[in-house]
């Protein structure tokens, strides 16, 4: 890799304040928002496609997202960790989706304590559809396919195709 192609991916990864762990050959297409302080690692072959809206990779201090590899996060996805996020190898996030391992406040209450965390696990080989949110405590298994504008919390098993709000589980024949 030329040392510009180099420094144009540094440059791609902005507002950078925490400890960011990229693989030589990651791709990153437009703008990377990393604004927290927590540990984001990104593994080798992730792509991070943001040439229509920026992607951002969120970590709180102590949090971490791992993006194992083979990993494809296309535009304006969204990743926001309290905990941990753990994207599996080759599964790919579409455009616009959403993953929070914690909902940010309470329904009852004092709205100003962060609420308990739980984190969100992906599998091998998982397709999250575009506009899809995956909320604190979601676990797919291993070759999981999320429909678009799905919502999801809960553990599914590997296989499974998913679809709607409230979400549907369906086995593969």
């Amino acid at each position: 890799m030329s040392l510009w192609a180099k420094a144009k991916r540094f440059w791609s990864l902005r507002g950078s304040r925490g400890r960011i762990m990229l693989a030589a050959d990651t791709v990153v297409v437009g703008r990377i928002l990393v604004p927290g302080k927590g540990l984001v690692r990104i593994g080798a072959g992730v792509r991070l496609d943001a040439s229509q809206a920026p992607i951002l990779l969120m970590a709180f201090p102590g949090a971490e997202i791992i993006l194992e590899d083979g990993v494809t996060i296309e535009s304006g996805a969204s990743i926001e960790a309290v905990r941990s996020v753990r994207i599996g190898a080759r599964s790919q996030l579409c455009a616009f989706s959403m993953i929070l391992d914690n909902s940010f406040h309470q329904l009852e209450g004092d709205r100003e304590v962060l609420p308990d965390s739980h984190p969100v696990v992906l599998e091998e080989d998982v397709l999250i559809g575009p506009r899809s949110i995956l909320l604190p405590g979601a676990h797919l298994g291993r070759g999981t396919r999320v429909g678009p504008c799905t919502v999801l919390s809960r553990r599914t098993p590997p296989g499974a195709v998913v679809v709607g709000h409230p979400a549907v589980i369906r086995m593969p024949t």
